[in-house]
């Protein structure tokens, strides 16, 4: 797998007009996400949905174990594959929401190479609701994004590894959710029922976007 390094000139031309409408900031290039030119997916079916981490540790990875038709596009976007629909990833860490800002104005400018932005995922730092600030921040950038998913936190996905992590898959149905008298079941054992309810409704967005 090769990647174009973001500045580089068959993508980010200084003199190529751009489809951002006007008055649109765009990150510089050192905080755009870089065009794959190869394929990310090189083994197995294709993924329909990537998720594109907008930093380390974002969280990316460890859903792209847990939703079988999701693949984790490796920092940049997936241009060279068969599908190429993709969510930005991010923390909702100050950090974490500025690099998934850049992301999604990047893909507002055009600068993707194809791809089609569905949304964008919000993994929680920690657990508990986030200061207000945050919150407000949060707000602004999602309504960049034209579709917003919040994961919720699960302190179950910290005790094991990914490989351990149970598959949800749209062939299957969803686990049923907690109820008073019935805790979720362990992440090895079934997806949190969010996750679950969650990855369909990416995996439908998917669908609809590659059947357009």
């Amino acid at each position: 797998m090769a990647a174009h390094p973001a500045e580089h000139r068959d993508y980010y031309r200084d003199e190529e007009p751009s489809a951002a409408p006007a008055g649109l900031r765009i990150p510089p290039p050192a905080r755009r996400a870089p065009i794959h030119d190869t394929p990310v997916s090189v083994h197995g079916r294709p993924p329909v949905m990537w998720l594109l981490a907008a930093h380390g540790r974002s969280g990316a990875g460890t859903l792209a174990q847990i939703w079988a038709p999701a693949g984790d596009a490796r920092r940049g976007w997936p241009a060279a594959d068969r599908h190429s629909n993709v969510v930005v990833v991010c923390r909702t860490d100050r950090d974490g929401l500025a690099a998934a800002h850049d992301l999604l104005l990047q893909s507002a400018a055009g600068l993707t190479g194809g791809c089609i932005l569905l949304g964008l995922v919000l993994v929680p730092d920690a657990p508990g609701p986030l200061p207000k600030t945050l919150r407000r921040r949060a707000d602004v950038i999602a309504s960049a994004a034209p579709a917003v998913w919040r994961i919720p936190y699960i302190d179950d996905l910290r005790t094991h590894n990914q490989n351990e992590l149970a598959t949800w898959s749209p062939a299957e149905p969803d686990p049923p959710p907690p109820g008073r008298m019935r805790a979720p079941a362990p992440s090895t054992t079934a997806p949190h029922p969010d996750l679950a309810a969650i990855g369909r409704e990416i995996f439908i967005a998917a669908r609809i976007a590659a059947g357009r």
